[in-house]
């Protein structure tokens, strides 16, 4: 097998697909993008209309197989429920299909390959896909997850502390708080704010009255409400997740185990005089990120607090859990493996 390094494959060619490639093609990540879809009037306009991006990346039109051969493959590929009397089990039945299709076509797949799920139901395709590739190492095969419930939580948290401080007379950066240890856990439609762990400038979060004060409100920020409120108006949304993927990608592809500089993740935001960061103290030197991956204590793939490196996981982050906490994660946890269960057929 001939493994193309510093080729990245996008398996749905649609309009998040398209995205996608746009902004990883803006940022030069790769030396070649394959565009891969089962429509190739799709492929074909999608690759004539990115061949106009000025970009040091190269995009073309690719195969199922030449996918299976690249350093990355993104997936965006799904089959969205039929609302109207399709029920959920055979909408988990229609998704895994669909799924194995495309790893049978992608097949044989080398063991260095590192696979990003990105299309709904991510918890079950990365499951499915860790399955059906067994010599492909779990810390290779993940899904976007909860990430970006962990902005809008960090972003949320500073503008918070920016208005409570804002009758403040100084705005001196030195006054700065940093906000650590703040994460979105479980799945993307049911995310469980990690409140107690939290912290800013080391404080928890049940420590600080004036967010205590509104903790009812973090839930809703943190959902897919905005989500829900763009796909109502333009069908579905795709800027987000295509900007949150192509930083992942930076920082799986250029950053490597050791030797790096940052001490802040992409999963980050600032408000005013806030430095808002979802960094552990023990892994500074790497990007953390909240991801769709096998979580060994619960046997099962939900969103989880990771450190990304150029070979994919390097390792979860241990995360101490209140007890509603621990009960909401093992609620999902349980509805994780009744759908993985569900989408066979019986």
């Amino acid at each position: 097998m001939v493994h193309h390094h510093g080729r990245v494959s996008i398996i749905g060619a649609g309009t998040l697909g398209g995205t996608i490639a746009y902004s990883l093609m803006l940022a030069n990540i790769a030396k070649e993008i394959l565009l891969v879809d089962m429509s190739p009037n799709i492929v074909q306009g999608q690759v004539l209309d990115l061949a106009e991006v000025k970009s040091t990346t190269t995009i073309r039109a690719g195969t199922f197989k030449e996918a299976g051969q690249s350093t990355l493959v993104i997936f965006t590929a799904d089959t969205p429920p039929n609302r109207i009397d399709e029920d959920r089990q055979q909408w988990l039945k229609r998704s895994r299909h669909l799924l194995l299709s495309i790893a049978s076509s992608m097949s044989p797949v080398h063991s260095e390959i590192m696979i990003i799920v990105v299309s709904d139901p991510v918890d079950l395709y990365v499951q499915s896909l860790q399955s059906y590739f067994p010599h492909v190492s779990t810390s290779r095969i993940f899904g976007l997850g909860t990430a970006m419930a962990t902005d809008r939580l960090v972003a949320w948290l500073g503008e918070m502390m920016s208005s409570s401080s804002s009758v403040s007379s100084s705005s001196s950066s030195s006054n700065a708080k940093e906000i650590t240890d703040a994460y979105c856990i479980g799945s993307q439609h049911s995310p469980v704010v990690v409140w107690n762990y939290a912290k800013i400038d080391g404080m928890p979060l049940p420590t600080l009255p004036s967010l205590v004060a509104q903790r009812a409100i973090c839930d809703k920020v943190v959902s897919n409400h905005r989500k829900y409120l763009i796909c109502e108006r333009k069908g579905k949304a795709w800027f987000g997740e295509a900007a949150a993927v192509t930083h992942l990608v930076m920082d799986i592809m250029e950053k490597p185990i050791s030797n790096t500089n940052t001490n802040n993740p992409p999963s980050s935001s600032s408000s005013g005089d806030y430095i808002t960061t979802a960094t552990n103290n023990n892994n500074n030197n790497n990007a953390i990120w909240v991801l769709s991956v096998n979580v060994p204590k619960y046997e099962s793939c939900l969103s989880w607090p990771v450190v990304v490196c150029n070979t994919g996981i390097k390792n979860l982050v241990d995360i101490p859990l209140a007890s509603d906490e621990q009960k909401r994660i093992l609620k999902l946890v349980e509805s994780n493996i009744i759908d993985f269960q569900s989408s066979f057929d019986h």
